[in-house]
C-alpha cells in the first residue's frame, strides 16, 4: 500500500507538516517495499483549492491512506468521496515515526475535517 504523508522536509526523517494543502512537501512511502519518493508540493502557495488540489494528487498517485497534522473541510470531502482514509499524525512527529504508527494501528483516523477557524490560526502561526 501506498500511503500520502505530507512533510517538511524530503526524508523520512523531517517533520510531518501539520498543514495539508500548503504543507511544504509530501511524501509518497510504499508499505510492501520501504522505498519512497518526495516531491515538493506544487500546490502550497496558490491562492485557492490547495487543499483540493492536494488530495487529488493523493488519488493519482493511487495511495490507500494519508497522514497529515490536519485536513481542511474541501480535502476532507474529496478524500472521503475517493475512500482514501486520513490520519492525523501527533505533533512533532518524523514521517518515519507516522508511518510506524499507522502500521501498528496507533494513528488517529479523522472522522471530520479540521474546523477552517483551527487551520486558518495554524497557518498564520507557521508564517
Amino acid at each position: 500500500m501506498k500511503i500520502f504523508i505530507t512533510s517538511k522536509g524530503k526524508t523520512l526523517d523531517s517533520p510531518v507538516d501539520p498543514r495539508f494543502g500548503r504543507a511544504e512537501y509530501y511524501i509518497v512511502y510504499d508499505t510492501e517495499t520501504g522505498e519512497f519518493k518526495a516531491e515538493e508540493n506544487p500546490f502550497k502557495r496558490g491562492q485557492s483549492a490547495v487543499g483540493i488540489s492536494l488530495a487529488q494528487r493523493i488519488i493519482e498517485e493511487g495511495a490507500g491512506a494519508a497522514i497529515s497534522g490536519n485536513f481542511g473541510p474541501n480535502a476532507f470531502e474529496v478524500l472521503k468521496a475517493a475512500e482514501i482514509p486520513m490520519f492525523r499524525a501527533r505533533d512533532g512527529q518524523t514521517v518515519k515515526e507516522a508511518v510506524e504508527a499507522f502500521l501498528k494501528g496507533e494513528l488517529q483516523q479523522m472522522r471530520s475535517a479540521t474546523p477552517r477557524e483551527v487551520a486558518e490560526k495554524l497557518e498564520k502561526e507557521l508564517k
